[in-house]
């Protein structure tokens, strides 16, 4: 038996809401901090190749018989590097403040959740939130891990910008680069990028977190255990 493809406006209408209701209810609310978090991680990794080839193109102009050429592409290169950090600090730095308050926030209920606290069932024991709130759990760590990768080549960089300032302060045609490299990188601010200012992502940030997070947990656990 066909069905009757003659549907009425109101149901139409009605359709027409559902589907509404649902998309700005579950997939706006669900996929967006994702699809945020996808965006930081990409340009967190760009910063952190661009760091890293500039570290390899240093290292290279050590051995280069033209230091000097070598000394002006680094400036160069590197100060696009800092360009970018600055443009993706101002454009996302607030916003990845509040994402990763709401995953600490899923990630406490979610290990309070597991060790029992709660007698009652929330929200987040249904099956839909469930598989998100995991996903956000991981988000949270993949931002800090991701985004301190950016603080840890920047840091091996400065180690070889003073490394090639000794070499070139070693020839009498380039002593003056050296000193010009040095103050060029020191007037520079260390590429760190945070969250909103209050939060660092740095390798330190990601064991504390995970310390806190079991730690807390496992305190309430023994002065309270569950019933």
């Amino acid at each position: 038996m066909l069905l009757n493809t003659n549907l009425s406006p109101s149901f139409t209408i009605q359709y027409i809401a559902v589907v509404f209701y649902f998309l700005s209810t579950r997939i706006f609310k669900l996929f967006c901090p994702l699809l945020l978090t996808a965006l930081y991680i990409q340009c967190c990794l760009v910063l952190s190749m661009l760091i890293k080839q500039c570290t390899n193109e240093l290292r290279i102009s050590t051995h280069s018989s033209n230091k000097q050429n070598a000394f002006r592409s680094f400036l160069r290169y590197y100060g696009f590097c800092h360009e970018l950090f600055l443009f993706t600090e101002a454009a996302l730095s607030l916003q990845i403040f509040w994402l990763l308050s709401s995953h600490f926030t899923i990630i406490f209920i979610l290990i309070s959740t597991f060790f029992n606290f709660y007698g009652f069932s929330v929200s987040i024991l249904d099956v839909e939130h469930s598989i998100f709130s995991v996903i956000q759990g991981i988000s949270f760590f993949a931002v800090i891990f991701y985004a301190s990768q950016v603080e840890s080549e920047d840091r091996k960089l400065r180690y070889e910008v003073k490394d090639f300032a000794f070499r070139l302060k070693l020839l009498t045609e380039t002593k003056e680069c050296s000193e010009t490299l040095l103050d060029f990188v020191n007037s520079r601010c260390r590429l760190v990028l945070t969250a909103s200012g209050v939060i660092q992502f740095t390798k330190s940030l990601l064991l504390t977190s995970a310390g806190f997070l079991v730690t807390y947990n496992l305190l309430v656990l023994q002065l309270n255990p569950p019933q």
